[in-house]
């Protein structure tokens, strides 16, 4: 249920509306170009809808790990980023203000940008990784981006981060470039 609370509040939010339009801001307060882009990765939660008669949990759960370190790790390799480690916690608050409260510690601790997403297996070979990436001074969505992956195993997962991250950063120095 704690899964559904935070979809229905990024939706809530408007994080997660108008997938398909124009999604970058131009007024965002990233760095500028000679500097590094201080971002932060909140671990991305988890929400299994496929039915599955298996309890994969400790499974998902491995793999969710796996893929938040590696997503950190490869902004943490592009040196035109700065990780800010994050404050926030699996048991990130999910509701009304407390985004917003999540967003001021993360600018109060060097963070300019915040990512949050989600990762939803929907059925027993689809999943859909929701990416958010929030200005955390202006409180206004960069981007919102989802993807689809196929699979449901490590090989998977690791095809999913690698084109999350890539996409992800790309669309950073986007919106970077557009100041």
């Amino acid at each position: 249920m704690r899964h559904a609370s935070l979809l229905h509040a990024l939706t809530t939010a408007g994080l997660f509306t108008g997938l398909f339009g124009s999604s970058l801001i131009s007024d965002a307060s990233a760095a500028t170009a000679d500097h590094a882009l201080a971002v932060s990765v909140d671990d991305f939660n988890y929400i299994d809808t496929s039915n599955e008669p298996t309890d994969q949990t400790a499974a998902h759960e491995k793999r969710l790990r796996a893929f938040m370190t590696a997503l950190r790790d490869d902004v943490t390799a592009d040196r035109r980023f700065e990780l800010v480690p994050s404050s926030c916690t699996s048991n990130c608050p999910t509701e009304g203000p407390a985004l917003g409260d999540r967003l001021r510690a993360a600018s109060q601790a060097g963070t300019q940008i915040l990512i949050i997403g989600i990762v939803h297996k929907r059925s027993t070979l689809v999943q859909v990784v929701w990416t958010v990436a929030v200005d955390t001074t202006s409180q206004r969505v960069l981007f919102r981006k989802f993807f689809t992956f196929r699979g449901d195993n490590d090989e998977a997962w690791q095809r999913a981060e690698r084109f999350v991250s890539e996409e992800v950063r790309d669309r950073l120095l986007e919106s970077r470039s557009q100041q």
